[in-house]
């Protein structure tokens, strides 16, 4: 659609009127065709004030507003997503990561990518659970492409960090698809949980891992894992 002017926007947003969703459809289209330093001008002065999402010029004037709870119950804003709504202010937070039941999962809290060739090296990833410490459930799979070996990464990790028993109870390691990638789990020196695999030759090898809550664990999100790369069988 074409780019609407700034006082054909204003009609949109005059008081005691409410935007359709066709024209806030255009208020979006037309500020997404601005580039360069009119676009930093306008999207530096995006706020959230008293309720509503207000664009303000330089001159510090309101261009549009629309109030955030409108958005939250006309725009189809899955109620998951919503942390919370305030009652005074009609200001809406969202949980943009999502639902944090069991069951939910979060995508990629680490990712990996190497073009170092090695047969000897192996993928150690500390949790952040121990053993004289914690008891926590968890489900972690790895996905990827190891390049070299043209061979898919899938390899899927569960267990109980059982702090009575000292050590990794009802544990299972299962590598998908491939016959020659190896992977297991294991309690470290330094009596943190870790889960491990190799690949035939690391050449060009990209993965990532995501967190399932599952039991009385919870989801691990970006800065949970550790990862080290190493020959050694164990840390």
């Amino acid at each position: 659609m074409p780019k609407k002017t700034i006082p054909e926007l204003k009609e949109y947003f005059k008081a005691t009127k409410r935007p359709t969703e066709a024209q806030f459809a255009d208020l979006l289209d037309s500020y997404a065709h601005l580039s360069g330093p009119e676009l930093k001008r306008i999207t530096n002065n995006i706020n959230t004030e008293n309720g509503y999402l207000r664009l303000r010029g330089m001159d510090n004037s309101i261009v549009a507003q629309i109030s955030l709870q409108d958005i939250k119950t006309n725009m189809g804003i899955p109620n998951s997503l919503v942390q919370t709504v305030n009652g005074q202010t009609g200001n809406v937070v969202l949980n943009l990561e999502g639902s944090e039941d069991r069951g939910s999962t979060r995508q990629g809290i680490l990712k990996y990518f190497t073009t170092v060739s090695s047969t000897t090296n192996i993928f150690h990833i500390r949790l952040p659970y121990r053993i004289d410490t914690h008891h926590a459930m968890y489900h972690l799979r790895a996905t990827g492409y190891n390049y070299q070996q043209g061979d898919i990464i899938d390899i899927t990790w569960v267990g109980y960090c059982y702090k009575p028993s000292g050590n990794i109870i009802n544990k299972k390691t299962h590598v998908a698809i491939s016959t020659a990638i190896t992977a297991g789990q294991y309690v470290g020196s330094d009596q943190y949980v870790y889960l491990w695999f190799k690949l035939p030759d690391t050449y060009y090898s990209t993965f990532k891992i995501d967190s399932m809550y599952v039991g009385n664990g919870g989801i691990l999100r970006e800065g949970d894992l550790k990862l080290t790369v190493s020959s050694a069988a164990q840390l």
